[in-house]
């Protein structure tokens, strides 16, 4: 095992390298996204939504990426790099008159929760066009990326502000650009006088928007309608439209239309299409076929864990039980009734700590054994469930174990090991070939906890 994350953050290393190895299948969709923002004319807002811990800000900035490399200003990538994310997307593109073509377009990543602290969200959105602009895009009328900067801002504001990049010196930077009058009449200017040099759109991508605080979001959604009004801006929200409307209805009040509200500031909705999970499993060592792993993917399944949150509960789940539960660590402790809860119990306590800590509670009390019914008999575990907890031979119906008798074995093993604690004993219980006892829950507990003798931290 290792505590190192599988987690990545977004830098230009790790875009290029999960570009490379699509390991999501993701880069198909990469490249339809960006042919429909190539596609768009007029003024254009659009939500991709996915659950949180679903990859949007990869996909998002993939996206920027593609999209960028066709703009001959952009100056963020190599040459060599350019032709590689080319390479990367020439099976999409046709040939001859039916190649695909990407008009220059300018790109602008804001991520809205890093900036919710800001005084006005419109102020540090235009703020941040400037500075990304003056970074990552070179100008051909001779004046290097502070020059470009300090015009942008001179002629957006009206005055004369020495240098947009002093600014950030400022205890309140945005303030320092409110304090210009007639300052958002000139936001469609910005916009054209960028354009006229650098491309043909405007593309602004804004994400974790559902995560800021009430008060900043719906303001960002607000003035932005209100204000950027040009036609040759495309907005991407990258969003949990689930949690945005939670996120409207705290500033509204529950009984708000968040959906209908939701509608006027976005044209069209788009799922973020499902990854390749069936990779991703073998990326992270879900990919063999013991009793274990098939419970983690049945957890995985059950809970609908996204990409971010499968890779936390299998990394936490290997570390607790993967060496009892895959032969390198048996003996006395192991016996079977300690065996079957480390390999079907534990995994469940894993996932519902995530998920939902008052099911995990009402669990591990022994009030609810529902969790592990619902995953347990939906899989194909009633052969290796009936291994532990039958010793009499198996009754067929149809060739196959009915639903039912695994049903009642599970909760049989699941009340022996968490039944009523004033009533249970140490004496053991015997269920099959497995003995229960009052130990059976403290150890159960402890190997969940990642901090038994048999967690493996290598």
């Amino acid at each position: 095992m290792s505590l190192k994350s599988l987690e990545l953050d977004p830098t230009m290393e790790n875009l290029m390298e999960t570009l490379k190895d699509d390991l999501l299948d993701r880069n198909i969709d990469v490249w339809r996204f960006a042919r429909l923002c190539n596609s768009i004319e007029g003024k254009c807002s659009i939500a991709l939504d996915a659950k949180w811990g679903q990859g949007k800000t990869f996909f998002v900035r993939h996206v920027q990426l593609l999209i960028e490399s066709f703009n001959e200003f952009f100056t963020t990538v190599t040459e060599e790099e350019k032709n590689t994310i080319h390479s990367i997307f020439s099976q999409y593109r046709g040939s001859g008159e039916n190649a695909a073509v990407f008009d220059a377009q300018v790109c602008v990543y804001y991520d809205a929760w890093a900036n919710d602290n800001d005084c006005d969200p419109i102020l540090s959105l235009v703020y941040a066009i400037v500075k990304s602009v003056a970074q990552n895009y070179k100008f051909s009328k001779g004046i290097d990326g502070i020059q470009a900067a300090v015009a942008i801002a001179d002629f957006f504001t009206g005055k004369n502000i020495s240098d947009i990049l002093e600014l950030k010196h400022k205890a309140d930077p945005l303030a320092e650009l409110k304090s210009q009058k007639d300052i958002f009449p000139l936001v469609n200017e910005l916009v054209d006088n960028l354009l006229n040099e650098q491309g043909n759109r405007l593309i602004i991508f804004i994400d974790e928007l559902d995560r800021c605080k009430p008060d900043y979001a719906v303001q960002l959604l607000e003035r932005i309608k209100h204000y950027f009004t040009n036609e040759r801006i495309t907005f991407v929200f990258s969003v949990n439209t689930d949690e945005l409307q939670h996120t409207i209805k705290c500033h509204y009040g529950e009984g708000f239309d968040a959906c209908r509200y939701l509608d006027r500031f976005f044209d069209y909705r788009i799922s973020l299409p499902p990854a390749n999970m069936k990779n991703y499993y073998s990326k992270i060592g879900l990919y063999k076929s013991e009793v274990f792993e098939k419970v983690c993917k049945a957890i995985i399944r059950e809970y609908g864990l996204g990409i971010r949150e499968t890779e936390k509960f299998y990394r936490m789940a290997k570390i607790a039980a993967y060496k009892p539960t895959h032969g390198t660590q048996r003996g006395f402790d192991d016996e079977n009734g300690r065996l079957f809860a480390r390999c079907f119990i534990v995994p469940i306590l894993i996932g519902l700590k995530m998920v939902d800590m008052k099911a995990y509670n009402e669990f591990i009390e022994g009030n609810d054994p529902q969790p592990m019914i619902r995953i347990l008999t939906k899989g194909d575990f009633s052969r290796s469930i009936s291994a532990f907890l039958k010793n009499e031979p198996i009754k067929m119906v149809d060739n196959s174990i009915t639903v039912e008798s695994t049903e009642g074995l599970l909760k049989k093993a699941y009340y022996a090991i968490f039944g009523d604690n004033d009533e249970k004993s140490w004496e053991e219980k015997e269920i099959g070939n497995c003995s229960f006892d009052a130990a059976t829950k403290d150890d159960v507990l402890k190997v969940a906890s990642m901090l038994s003798n048999v967690a493996s931290y290598d």
